[in-house]
């Protein structure tokens, strides 16, 4: 039985269309310097800035965002394989993606959740199979993972949907700040591709990437698609 509820963890997005909050960064960024520093400072003020508005989302926000995520998705999913899927379960505010997982599942989708290690010194994440909430529990993170399932390969999953804090336009996004994505998608499948789904208002104009950051092939908003892949193909 597949058993699904969009979860309302603190709310959608409303503001499709806002403009994306605009960083200006002087100096050079380079390993080591003070432009590196300060660009690590930068990135920690934004991240607290945008963690505090996702959380002040309301239900009913979070809900309209849900919606408006999925009926894009429905209209570009054509655009992609979807037999094994990767998503997250949604907290403090992220857009769920979960109205869409529950259509997928429908379509006859292997849908897959991250697992957190026990070792808490491991950030690689593993993907188990969900098929129902009732399989689940929260890590200690609150985090809901499935309790048992197959476990995939991550070069086996064909989509995986990523949460952010802030999206740029380059594709690089400012995750939570605890490595656990920037470590496990290094091991990704030459074709698995990675779909950011993200508020209007974490667009911004840099996630000062570092050397260890992947950018993700596409994006979802609630006011558009993003096409990182087509465009740095060019």
């Amino acid at each position: 039985m597949v058993l699904l509820s969009v979860p309302c963890i603190g709310g959608p997005d409303r503001t499709a269309g806002t403009p994306a909050l605009n960083v200006t960064v002087q100096g050079s960024i380079c390993n080591g310097n003070l432009g590196s520093t300060f660009s690590m400072n930068k990135k920690q003020t934004l991240r607290e800035e945008l963690v505090s508005r996702r959380k002040k989302l309301s239900s009913q926000e979070l809900e309209d965002s849900a919606d408006s995520i999925k009926s894009i998705w429905n209209k570009t999913k054509n655009n992609f394989v979807q037999k094994n899927v990767g998503f997250y379960w949604p907290a403090s505010g992220e857009i769920s993606p979960v109205p869409i997982i529950k259509e997928l599942l429908i379509g006859g989708s292997k849908c897959y959740l991250p697992v957190i290690s026990e070792d808490k010194k491991n950030r690689n994440l593993t993907f188990r199979q969900f098929t129902s909430t009732e399989d689940a529990r929260k890590n200690i993170f609150n985090i809901l993972e499935p309790i048992k399932g197959t476990e995939i390969d991550i070069k086996n999953l064909d989509v995986i949907f990523i949460p952010c804090v802030g999206l740029d336009s380059q594709g690089y996004r400012i995750g939570m700040g605890m490595g656990f994505y920037d470590t496990t998608l290094k091991k990704i499948g030459i074709d698995t591709r990675l779909i950011a789904l993200a508020h209007d208002f974490q667009k911004i104009s840099s996630c000062f990437p570092e050397s260890h950051d992947i950018p993700v092939h596409n994006a979802i908003t609630p006011s558009g698609y993003l096409d990182y892949y087509s465009k740095n193909s060019e």
